[in-house]
């Protein structure tokens, strides 16, 4: 399975490290681009059609809940993922509310975020397979 990626977030280090973890994944995943707010990332957004957005929820400029419903209607066919440490039912109610796909928390990224990620696309496949609008 092909999939475009983007990472939205303020660290230079955790886009580095979310991009590293995508590529040694090696399965047709493509960080195709980042962006260190929503405004960037709804720009890279409408420029790239990726498949997938990482999006975190505190930047400067735009934040994540901001930027979430935008790249909704932006990239409708996209899946976004808010991927923060914040943690806690607010933090992802207020997530899923305002329209994203999932909700995982940074703590344990580098040995989950791959088989999370996969569990996320293939739901999403689910769904819309089964309820075509």
């Amino acid at each position: 399975m092909n999939v475009r990626v983007l990472v939205v977030d303020d660290s230079t280090d955790l886009r580095r490290l979310v991009t590293a973890i995508i590529t040694a994944h090696d399965q047709g995943w493509n960080v195709v681009g980042a962006a260190a707010d929503g405004q960037q990332a709804l720009q890279a957004a409408q420029h790239l059609h990726p498949d997938l957005i990482l999006l975190d929820l505190s930047m400067p400029v735009m934040d994540g809940l901001e930027a979430l419903p935008r790249l909704r209607e932006s990239v409708p066919d996209a899946t976004v993922v808010v991927l923060t440490g914040f943690a806690g039912d607010a933090a992802q109610d207020a997530a899923l509310a305002a329209g994203a796909h999932g909700y995982l928390e940074k703590d344990a990224m580098v040995a989950t975020l791959i088989p999370r990620l996969q569990t996320i696309l293939s739901e999403r496949q689910e769904h819309a397979t089964a309820d075509p609008e």
